[in-house]
């Protein structure tokens, strides 16, 4: 199984969830994801038990939903006995080997900043082998009101500093807004959380939207595929998705993977495909990459810079017009990889990449990791052709379809 986390928000009572739940998990390409709220009650904690013991057979990591743990509590409580409940909740499940960490709460506003980051080293002082799980809001006009911080790099680095998180992690749906009015928040907080990961020397990770509400729209196949390799193209580590579950009908919430009858639904058929695919094509290179530059050709969103072609990318042009994204990035043993993204929603395209260096040759990660080496002589499904300083490789893709190479030759 590959390591790379993808998971989802589960907002599950245990009541209403078992063991059986698992093979949802499974099925939907999840890998690392949130189990189901319980207390300290003993049943509750042999049910939750059995989860992991099912979790650990698939392959899948939990974050625990133990609901003495969130910061909330270590506010009302005080440390001290926040510090009790958290040190009884890890020794009633003990070191299962599908456990995560703790998860430790969602979006802190001023007045939980500092109890969010005291409530993170207390776990991580009982828990060490463990890792906590802490999820921030994302920027957006006028978000300081709500963190009190005027400066949104000052905020997440002194989060980082003081909670001593081991990632970051957000969550931000603006991009299934109407038309792309959303992008510009979208791919600014895929920025900024990038950035400050690479300062304090962490990942980060991102939650992506699953679930039609509000003014978000019901993604279809195409948008969660696009949601996803954008998210990679700018660096994430870690993917979850809001939400899995419906639970009972409320507000506008409609089409979730799981719906209210406890149904799978197109959403799950096609959240399973794009995860699934993903896992067993690039997920295992990826995971070992770290991003050196982004670029958005086109139009540009969010503060990303164009191309500069100084790089190993030196030029990048879609066909039919789509807006594109194009990264490199930094591998094992100073190996170099490049990344190209239709950044459309909505159209295929017809994509060129040039690519710099002394007779250099392309790798294209394929199906199951294998690796395709593109050159002139050996074009296969990309088109490639090479000169003495470049290569260029030309290939269809769909609407936030990704595709990645290695480089080899030296940079010219």
């Amino acid at each position: 199984m590959c390591a790379f986390p993808v998971g989802f928000w589960n907002y599950v009572d245990i009541a209403n969830q078992d063991a059986s739940a698992v093979r949802d998990w499974a099925d939907a390409g999840m890998t690392l994801t949130m189990g189901p709220n319980y207390g300290p009650a003993a049943a509750e904690v042999k049910k939750m038990r059995r989860i992991l013991d099912a979790a650990h057979e698939a392959g899948i990591r939990v974050i625990l939903g133990d609901r003495r743990t969130p910061f909330t509590c270590c506010k009302d409580k005080g440390e001290a006995a926040y510090a009790s409940d958290a040190k009884a909740a890890i020794k009633a499940i003990g070191k299962h080997p599908a456990i995560f960490g703790l998860h430790i709460g969602d979006e802190p506003g001023t007045e939980h900043f500092h109890s969010a980051c005291r409530a993170m080293r207390i776990v991580k002082e009982l828990a060490p082998h463990q890792t906590p799980f802490h999820n921030l809001l994302p920027w957006y006009q006028g978000v300081h009101t709500r963190v009190g911080f005027a400066d949104w790099g000052e905020y997440l680095d002194t989060y980082t500093r003081e909670s001593g998180c081991e990632f970051l992690c957000y969550d931000c749906y603006s991009q299934m807004n109407p038309g792309s009015e959303g992008w510009d928040m979208y791919f600014r907080n895929l920025n900024e959380f990038h950035a400050a990961a690479r300062r304090n020397g962490i990942p980060f990770w991102t939650t992506l939207l699953s679930v039609g509400h509000f003014r978000y729209r019901c993604p279809k196949e195409d948008d969660l595929r696009w949601q996803l390799n954008t998210a990679l193209a700018h660096g994430a580590k870690g993917i979850l998705w809001f939400f899995f579950y419906m639970r009972a009908p409320h507000c506008n919430y409609r089409v979730p993977p799981v719906d209210e009858h406890c149904e799978r639904t197109e959403t799950y058929e096609w959240l399973s495909r794009v995860c699934r695919t993903f896992l067993k094509s690039t997920a295992p290179v990826l995971e070992n990459l770290t991003l050196r530059r982004v670029a958005h050709v086109g139009t540009s969103w969010g503060g990303t810079p164009g191309l500069d072609p100084s790089g190993r990318i030196a030029r990048a042009v879609s066909q039919q017009g789509t807006p594109i994204i194009v990264s490199e990035f930094d591998g094992p043993n100073e190996s170099e990889w490049v990344m190209v993204v239709n950044n459309s929603q909505t159209d295929s395209t017809y994509a060129n990449i040039v690519v710099r260096g002394r007779k250099p040759t392309l790798g294209h990660v394929r199906w199951m990791g294998a690796e395709a080496k593109l050159d002139a002589k050996n074009p296969g499904e990309v088109n490639a052709c090479a000169g003495e300083d470049y290569i260029s490789a030309d290939m269809w893709l769909a609407p936030g379809q990704m595709e990645l190479f290695r480089v080899e030759g030296h940079d010219a």
